[in-house]
């Protein structure tokens, strides 16, 4: 790459570069320089804060944003590069497959890393998503009935965890468990 990664990782970057970038992205050059401008003018400090992306990208469910931020954050450094930045909203882009969301969102499902999303990480995560939904009023004990549903139609061994398979069967099936994840990035193209 032309100008350096550490370059690159703050958002400055050549036609080449974005070209380069491009070829792991569903993005156009076009909107690689777009994001590349945006990430500069988000922060002085070239990299994103949780308060910026969030700001940014109009998570206003910021318990939501902390999830997403600290998966788009690929490398647990606390703030996110541009490189990341692109990685991350890659897998909002409409083109990206439902598979590679619903990786994504296994991982938001799955706060304690062990590789299975439990019954529990189910229902905080959906009360996480319900919590400032004025469309949707659920009652804690709706969600709890809701959480054991999902377990119980989609725990294969009625083990109280779901694996990746078993999720993504039930995010295929139960699309809005996976809503509130959902990044609408063409606004920042317009």
């Amino acid at each position: 790459m032309g100008i350096g990664q550490s370059a690159i990782n703050k958002g400055y970057i050549s036609e080449n570069d974005a070209a380069k970038i491009c070829e792991s992205t569903y993005f156009t050059e076009k909107q690689i320089n777009i994001l590349a401008t945006l990430f500069r003018k988000m922060t002085m400090k070239f990299h994103v804060d949780l308060e910026t992306f969030c700001t940014t990208l109009n998570i206003e469910n910021k318990e939501i944003g902390e999830i997403l931020y600290n998966i788009v954050d690929s490398d647990g450094s606390g703030n996110i590069n541009f490189i990341e930045f692109v990685q991350g909203l890659n897998i909002f882009h409409p083109a990206a497959p439902f598979k590679e969301k619903a990786k994504m969102c296994f991982q938001a499902y799955d706060r304690d890393g062990s590789g299975l999303v439990s019954k529990d990480e189910i229902l905080k995560v959906l009360k996480i998503s319900l919590r400032n939904n004025d469309l949707i009023d659920f009652e804690d004990a709706k969600v709890d009935q809701l959480a054991n549903q999902l377990d119980k139609e989609y725990s294969r061994n009625n083990t109280g965890e779901l694996s990746y398979t078993e999720f993504y069967n039930m995010v295929q099936n139960a699309p809005g468990v996976i809503e509130s994840f959902d990044l609408d990035i063409d606004t920042l193209f317009g």
